[in-house]
């Protein structure tokens, strides 16, 4: 279930990303670009956390990041839309703030027995 979920918010992130036009996004994710990155791969950081729980930190965050930056290099090929570094930038900044929560969390989290 868990690898499902990751997939169909990976593909639900991509059409988002393709779509020619802002004027084409439904008014619930036009809200601030930035804000639609940080959000979109923090929680694609949490569910490929969860879909893939043994997968090396390092290995989660360089494949996201990268996934950022096709998603930019399609779209500076896309007439309606452009590259830019800056959601790259916003992009990376997700990820790596969703690792350290990730990494932070478990100390707060109270273990029950």
């Amino acid at each position: 279930m868990a690898k499902t979920l990751f997939y169909l918010t990976l593909f639900a992130v991509t059409v988002l990303a393709f779509i020619p036009t802002y004027a084409s996004l439904p008014d619930a994710v036009s809200v601030s670009d930035v804000l639609n990155h940080f959000a979109a791969f923090s929680v694609l950081f949490f569910l490929h956390l969860r879909a893939y729980p043994a997968e090396a930190p390092q290995h989660r965050i360089l494949l996201l990041i990268a996934y950022g930056v096709f998603i930019e290099a399609v779209q500076y090929f896309l007439p309606a839309r452009s590259a830019s570094a800056g959601d790259i930038a916003v992009d990376a900044a997700a990820v790596l703030f969703s690792a350290a929560i990730q990494r932070l969390l478990p100390r707060f989290v109270v273990k029950t027995v």
